[in-house]
C-alpha cells in the first residue's frame, strides 16, 4: 500500500462522481452514498442533498457540519484500487457558487444519478465540501 499524491488525489476526485458522505449521526455515524462534483482549478467540491430541513440529513448537519467523504475505484479490477478520504465542513451553497463544480457532475450524468431529474424529494439543494484535509492510498493485489 502507498500513499497518493495530491496530483493523484485529485485524479480519483476528478475521474469519479460518487462516493460516500459520512455525517454525525449522535450515537452512531450516518453514511450515505450521493454524487458529487470536483472542480481542481477552483479547489471546488460540491454534491446536492435532497429533502427538507426536516430530514435526517438536516439534524445531523445542524448538530455538526463536519463530515467525511469516501471515494474508491478500481483502477485494475481485482488487482488494484484507489481510495481517497477527504474531511471538512459541509455548507449550503448557491447553484451559482457551485456551478464549476457541478459542471464536471453534468458531464457525467448517464453514468451517475443526478438528484435534479430522479429525486422525488421536493427539494433538492448544493452544498459545498470546504476541504480541510484530504489523504489517498493505492493497494496492489497479488504481484506486479
Amino acid at each position: 500500500m502507498r500513499q497518493l499524491s495530491d496530483a493523484e488525489i485529485v485524479e480519483v476526485l476528478t475521474g469519479n462522481r460518487v462516493g460516500v458522505l459520512a455525517l454525525d449521526g449522535g450515537q452512531h455515524p450516518y453514511p450515505l452514498p450521493v454524487s458529487f462534483g470536483y472542480d481542481p482549478d477552483a479547489d471546488l467540491f460540491v454534491l446536492q442533498l435532497e429533502g427538507d430541513d426536516e430530514t435526517r440529513k438536516r439534524r445531523c448537519l445542524d448538530r455538526d457540519d463536519a463530515v467525511g467523504f469516501t471515494v474508491y475505484e478500481e483502477t485494475e479490477p481485482g488487482r488494484r484500487w484507489r481510495s481517497v478520504v477527504v474531511s471538512g465542513r459541509l455548507v449550503e451553497t448557491s447553484y451559482q457558487a457551485a456551478e464549476s463544480a457541478l459542471a464536471t457532475l453534468a458531464r457525467s450524468a448517464q453514468s451517475v444519478p443526478n438528484p435534479v431529474t430522479w429525486s422525488d424529494a421536493s427539494a433538492v439543494t448544493p452544498f459545498e465540501l470546504q476541504i480541510e484535509d484530504w489523504s489517498g492510498r493505492a493497494f496492489d493485489v497479488g504481484g506486479p
